[in-house]
This record gives structure tokens, sequence and C-alpha cells, in this order.
């Protein structure tokens, strides 16, 4: 089970950064290319903004999932801090396990509304691209997002997954100053 584990989150990590990587030239490119259409030539074109701005929403998401799986998202840590360790594994478990599903909620919601978009067949006015494929960012990243958390969750309960607090390790953050 531990090798399945890893090998699904070396996969996550591999699309992740290249998705990340790709999406971030793409907005550069696209964005530098509108600043010097719109400056140089005086013209440009309207898909150029929507193209950018879903670009950067994508690779964010893509991110934060990268974040979830690194201990960067956004947490309370004073009261882990204050606690036991095992209380404080307690309460890490139990934060993993409400992210979890409220992640799970908003990919199914997401879904949800990428598949009314579909139905009705709504359509980007500037970019002529239909809407469920720009909607249909929310429920894949927060499938990610759900993914992760059922990663560390299997850690947590085995005792490997890390903790860190801004980046550094509890351990070393706990330890008494010499």
């Amino acid at each position: 089970m531990n090798a399945v584990i890893g090998k699904v989150d070396r996969w996550l990590s591999a699309i992740e950064y290249w998705v990340i990587g790709g999406l971030i030239l793409i907005a550069l490119t696209v964005g530098t290319m509108q600043v010097f259409l719109r400056y140089a030539l005086n013209t440009g074109f309207t898909w150029s903004e929507e193209a950018f701005t879903l670009c950067t929403i994508t690779a964010m998401l893509f991110a934060g999932s990268r974040a979830v799986r690194d201990d960067q998202h956004v947490r309370v840590e004073l009261v882990p801090l204050l606690a036991s360790r095992k209380v404080g594994k307690v309460l890490r478990l139990l934060a993993h396990m409400v992210s979890l599903l409220l992640c799970a909620y908003y990919a199914y919601a997401g879904l949800l509304y990428a598949q009314f978009t579909y139905m009705i067949g709504s359509v980007s006015p500037n970019s002529g691209m239909p809407d469920w494929v720009v909607f249909s960012v929310v429920p894949v990243t927060l499938g990610l997002f759900t993914l992760r958390y059922v990663i560390r969750i299997i850690r947590a309960l085995r005792d490997e997954d890390t903790e860190s607090v801004h980046g550094l390790d509890t351990a070393s953050v706990m330890e008494p100053a010499p």
C-alpha cells in the first residue's frame, strides 16, 4: 500500500509540475503578446485577457494541490503547537478530514455547475470557448486537493505525515533553545 501511495504521489507531482510550468509559460507568452500588440501596434485579441486569467488561475489551483502535498497550505498553527504531541496529531488528522470533506464537496459542486453550463450550451462572448471547459477546472483541481488529503490522512494514520510550521519541521521548532 505504501508503494502505491508513493507512486500516486510521484505521478501527481509530475503532472502538477508540468501543468503549472506550462500554464505559467502560456500566461507569460499571452500577456507579453497582448502588451506588445496593445502598446506597439494599437491592436490586440479579444480572447487574450480571458486566456491569461484562466491560465493563471488554473496554475494557482494546481499549485494549491502542491501546497497540500508539501504541507504549505493555510491553517491555524497555534492550537496544535500549544497542545501535546498526541493531541496535535489528532487535531492535524481532524483538520485533514475536514479539509478533505470541503474539497470533495467543492469538487462535486463544481462538477454539477460544469455539467449545467454544458447542458445550457453557454459560451464565453470574448473567446467563444464553451463555459463548461472553463468551469471544469474547479472539479479537476479540487479533485486533486481531495486526493492529496486522502494521501495525507493515510500517512497521518501511519504516523508518516510530516508537519511543518512555516516550512520548518515542527521537531526543530518545538525543541528548546540551547
